[in-house]
């Protein structure tokens, strides 16, 4: 009688559990056996950082220049492509200092201030029609892109104005530098400003702001733009912003 042949059975077994495992890892997380029998898992691919996590990561500090030599907590990018302010708003009127603004007003006077960040560009993304938040005095024209601002329940990205921005005045191709604009400090990326509840950094070319407590924020760059937040749809490629406008 004849024996089975048990050493060309051993390899087919071998390659019956290979083909296990690769299959198993395929699905991004397998689990195989350590010494003594042990089973560990091995993570799948992990989701990346969201705007608030790396915000929250980046530590606050004081932006490279003399930060005193300006009245509200504010700062430019090195490339003088963006400009925040952590300022306040009350009855929908900033206190704005780059430009004149309704915000002392005395019809204001009983309205109530509310915390607010405001950022100003020189190139920036066109407003997509779903983020448009005013008829500009029902003339439908005049909703431009190169302004952002948060607000404790809000990020808002465009509004109604004729002309350019601040930011696009002093630092556009056909910009002029006056004292206030050529005095605001610049902040190094890897580094935050935090006032009121607000952080922004410089990151990916652009700047990030969020409310830390809520999550709410946007995300600011001369090819795109995001708002991001409890309440808004996310982010994907196809989500690509309209031509950018240069100053």
């Amino acid at each position: 009688m004849n024996k089975p042949n048990r050493m060309a059975a051993r390899p087919t077994a071998l390659w019956s559990v290979l083909a296990a495992v690769a299959a198993l890892s395929l699905a991004g997380c397998i689990t195989v056996p350590v010494g003594g029998g042990e089973a560990t898992a091995t993570a799948g691919p992990t989701a990346p950082l969201t705007y608030v996590d790396r915000l929250k990561a980046t530590p606050v500090a004081q932006p490279s220049e003399d930060a005193a030599t300006t009245e509200l907590p504010q700062f430019i990018t090195e490339s003088r492509n963006i400009a925040c302010v952590f300022t306040t708003s009350r009855a929908g009127h900033l206190n704005q200092p780059w430009e004149p603004n309704n915000f002392n007003d005395s019809a204001n006077a009983a309205a109530p201030i509310i915390p607010a960040v405001n950022c100003q560009m020189v190139s920036y993304p066109q407003v997509h029609a779903a983020d448009v938040q005013d008829s500009c005095a029902g003339s439908n024209v005049g909703y431009l892109g190169g302004v952002a601002t948060l607000l404790p329940e809000e990020a808002v990205y465009g509004g109604c104005r004729a002309g350019v921005t601040a930011m696009e005045a002093a630092f556009g191709a056909r910009g002029t530098v006056n004292q206030l604009m050529g005095s605001i400090p610049a902040l190094v990326p890897g580094a935050a400003m935090e006032s009121q509840g607000y952080r922004c950094a410089p990151m990916d070319d652009g700047v990030a702001c969020a409310n830390l407590a809520s999550g709410l924020g946007f995300f600011l760059a001369a090819e795109k733009y995001e708002i991001f937040g409890p309440g808004q749809p996310p982010a994907t490629a196809a989500q690509s912003s309209p031509a950018p406008v240069s100053g």
